[in-house]
């Protein structure tokens, strides 16, 4: 899928998924997944579902629906630990994660992520992900063309110039650009070795543009631990490994790779240098978490350094 389609396939699901509640969220993620996924088995309810709407083979994954049409923590709460309970009882030899699905578009609620948070370590070690709105999304995109337009309606005939970037990442940029404006740059922020930015071949403007956002990475970091929702953070590095992915396999220049992350992150119409410099942070939070670019071998070495520090 071109890039510029998987921009606009992501507000096509979210648009898709506002309209879907209840039975009709259930049947949409049963059709998603069982064309995706061939080892995915929907649960049918006619007999009672035994706390499980689907479950993947393959992956030992149960998956459990929440599609209410007013998202209510408190019901949402105990129709989880209903359904955990129901399905541990009648197939616990049957999973080993227990997959919490929900059309929930703007995250999941404090109190159903600490309802989860405290049933991963009353149920050790069964293991507990979170499935909305982005998991949905890296899914619908490795999906044909065709078949992601019988899903969530047709893509615009040609390339658009569009300002959609990862609708998770709006709040962050926001806490960017309000702290960059108060963050006081510390001394000693150190400049990253050279390895893993000579490695994948980027040009020195690009390099040098990239380590512009070094100084306000750790706020990146302060961002995520400030979250109640556990999930968030490796769920958009997973989004943004996928991305990486697809796009390293259409374009051999780095340089290109890493614009189009950038318009991946703030849409691809024109953007300030400042908003480019905040997304550049955010790319290299997550460049140095390894979720993007290629990571040298350990007996792989650099033809010269940045400078003095840690590796990135």
């Amino acid at each position: 899928m071109h890039s510029w389609r998987r921009e606009f396939a992501r507000p096509k699901l979210g648009n898709k998924l506002a309209t879907l509640h209840g039975q009709s969220f259930e049947d949409f993620f049963h059709e998603l997944m069982e064309l995706a996924d061939p080892g995915f088995f929907p649960v049918r309810t006619s007999q009672g579902d035994l706390g499980a709407d689907g479950l993947a083979i393959s992956d030992r994954k149960l998956y459990a629906c929440y599609g209410p049409r007013v998202f209510k923590p408190s019901e949402v709460r105990e129709k989880f630990r209903g359904d955990l309970v129901k399905a541990v009882e009648n197939r616990g030899g049957d999973f080993d994660r227990f997959v919490f699905v929900h059309n929930e578009l703007r995250g999941v609620s404090p109190e159903v992520t600490k309802e989860i948070s405290e049933a991963q370590k009353e149920y050790a070690p069964l293991r507990f992900e979170n499935f909305g709105l982005t998991r949905m999304c890296q899914v619908l995109t490795k999906l044909d063309d065709a078949t992601v337009e019988d899903l969530v309606g047709p893509f615009p005939a040609t390339e658009l110039v569009t300002g959609v970037g990862m609708g998770e990442l709006a709040p962050l940029l926001e806490h960017l650009s309000t702290r960059k404006r108060h963050s006081v740059t510390p001394d000693g922020v150190p400049v990253p070795s050279s390895r893993k930015l000579e490695y994948n071949r980027f040009s020195d403007e690009m390099r040098d543009f990239l380590l512009k956002a070094l100084p306000y990475v750790r706020l990146v970091g302060d961002y995520y631990r400030g979250l109640n929702n556990p999930f968030e953070e490796d769920e958009v590095a997973a989004a943004f490994r996928q991305e990486y992915v697809e796009l390293a396999d259409s374009h051999e220049d780095p340089d290109t790779v890493a614009d189009h992350l950038r318009w991946y992150i703030l849409g691809n119409k024109a953007a300030s240098l400042k908003d480019q410099i905040d997304a550049n942070v955010v790319l290299m939070h997550f460049f140095g978490r390894c979720e993007v670019f290629r990571v040298p071998p350990t007996e792989w070495r650099p033809h010269g350094e940045v400078g003095g520090g840690g590796a990135v």
